[in-house]
């Protein structure tokens, strides 16, 4: 499945994981908390490379303009097959991992164990995946790769309308 992708298709393929992104970061309160405590400097350092990104994650926070983008996406990219497999394997995969860290953080709500020690390593582990994972997969699309994550992007294959 590992195909030469142009310039323009990893950048494309590449800004998909702001979704992710934004919902990792979102679950990373009690992670954010920690390291204002214990070690500041590593917490700047984290903001200071998350600058550039603030309008773009401020706009996948807000509720109404998420959705949108959600629909959008889904709609005119994952189902348009004159836009490359790449691009569209990317951005059905960025909305599939968003999709499980806002769920499991909704559960963990819904719950109540968002406060306690369980609830509160439970979101450090969905902070911590889902940072890895657009870590990866962000890295996989600069390089023109398809980030290969287990049971997700086999979802995504069968979804893909070639």
């Amino acid at each position: 499945m590992n195909s030469s992708a142009s310039p323009l298709d990893r950048v494309f393929a590449a800004l998909a994981y702001i979704m992710p992104l934004a919902s990792a970061l979102s679950a990373g309160a009690y992670f954010f908390e920690f390291l204002r405590l214990q070690a500041p400097g590593v917490l700047t350092f984290i903001l200071l490379i998350l600058m550039p990104l603030r309008p773009l994650l401020a706009i996948e926070n807000n509720p109404i303009l998420g959705l949108g983008i959600f629909i959008l996406l889904f709609a005119f990219v994952i189902r348009n097959t004159d836009i490359s497999r790449f691009i569209r394997f990317n951005v059905l995969q960025a909305i599939i991992v968003s999709f499980i860290i806002s769920i499991g953080s909704l559960i963990l709500s819904l719950l109540g164990l968002s406060g306690g020690i369980i609830g509160e390593t439970l979101l450090n582990v969905l902070f911590l995946g889902g940072m890895a994972i657009v870590i990866y997969s962000v890295a996989q699309s600069v390089l023109g790769r398809y980030a290969e994550i287990p049971t997700i992007s086999e979802a995504v294959n069968m979804q893909m309308p070639y």
